[in-house]
């Protein structure tokens, strides 16, 4: 199989089916296609040394949120708690209040890396105002580089299981840039390659666009919106977040590839390495669908953060690409294209 996540078609046929959530407690499970499970309670526990139980009237649910990060390199930690939190904010869980992590190490690893993973997985939780609750590490000749998952943890209010469909013309509202965490990771783990052809001052920007990496404070304010849909882009870039949008929807996309907002850095960085911006990691970016695309836009830019619209929803089933006068279809998912470097 490729690297990365699992295809859709493979999920489906190994995963997906064998599947069988019948808890009524389950309101939406994540399956593909959504990113968050979520849990809602008509009673919960009053006082635990009586086993009283008290209603929900507040209709709280429980959001939450698994993250992975297979990369080389001591700084996967942040990476899986920012994909993390980013999932569990677009479940509506407005401030995810902790993440539970393990980390998995090969054989021969230096206490020095355990440490390191750790340091900036916590830095990245402070950043988010979240908590690193718990965390477990093992040595296993099973890996052959660090693997961390993340899950988050978050208070949201109670939902329904989605029935309702995007209504065709809504508009695809992108925040930020596309391949801001592939950029970072290159501008890192790449930094003297690329240093051979662009000056130091454009890495380092680069380097620093996990600046840019939560959408908690936009999935919030697009929440508050009334927004139809939400998706954060992660692996496999802004591509594999419009195929995973459509695929959620159950309807086409038609988007404008110029429209998409794209740093210069992650532009230079991806022609000197032959890589594609639009299938690199894109965790930072938050889809939107909206009926309401510009007020939406302009809620965005109040808050500091840069928005727009790349397209809109279609009837049919066509998730189509436009570029000046090229029209093609948008295929399904592929590997991240980090995976060819890292």
């Amino acid at each position: 199989m490729k690297l990365g996540n699992v295809t859709g078609v493979v999920y489906d046929r190994s995963i997906h089916k064998k599947l069988n959530t019948t808890r009524k407690e389950i309101v939406n499970s994540a399956v593909r296609g959504e990113d968050c499970a979520v849990l809602a309670f008509d009673e919960f526990p009053g006082d635990p040394g009586i086993g009283h139980w008290t209603e929900n009237p507040a209709g709280i649910a429980l959001a939450a949120a698994q993250a992975q990060t297979v990369y080389y390199g001591e700084n996967c930690g942040k990476y899986a708690v920012f994909a993390a939190v980013n999932q569990a904010a677009c479940a509506g869980a407005a401030s995810p209040a902790g993440v539970l992590m393990h980390i998995l190490l090969p054989a021969e690893s230096r206490e020095e890396t355990l440490r390191r993973i750790v340091e900036d997985a916590q830095n990245a939780s402070k950043a988010l105002n979240v908590e690193l609750a718990d965390v477990k590490a093992n040595v296993t000749g099973a890996v052959i580089s660090p693997v961390v998952t993340a899950a988050a943890l978050g208070v949201c209010g109670l939902v329904s299981k989605r029935t309702e469909m995007p209504i065709t013309g809504s508009e695809i509202v992108m925040t930020k840039w596309a391949g801001l965490e592939g950029s970072a990771l290159l501008a890192e783990h790449c930094a003297e390659k690329l240093k051979e052809r662009y000056p130091s001052y454009l890495i380092e920007e680069a380097a620093d666009f996990d600046r840019f990496l939560s959408i908690v404070p936009e999935a919030a304010a697009a929440t508050k919106s009334g927004v139809s849909m939400l998706c954060a882009a992660a692996e496999g870039g802004i591509f594999r977040a419009l195929w995973t949008l459509a695929e959620r929807a159950g309807t086409g996309l038609e988007i404008d590839l110029k429209k998409i907002p794209i740093r210069q850095e992650t532009v230079e960085i991806c022609n000197y390495l032959d890589l594609n911006p639009y299938e690199l990691a894109a965790n930072g970016s938050l889809l939107c669908v909206t009926e309401h695309g510009e007020a939406l836009v302009r809620k965005l830019d109040k808050i500091g953060v840069l928005a727009a619209i790349i397209g809109t929803v279609t009837a049919n089933n066509d998730r189509v690409i436009l570029n000046g006068e090229e029209r093609r279809f948008l295929e399904p998912a592929k590997a991240d294209e980090i995976h060819k470097i890292l």
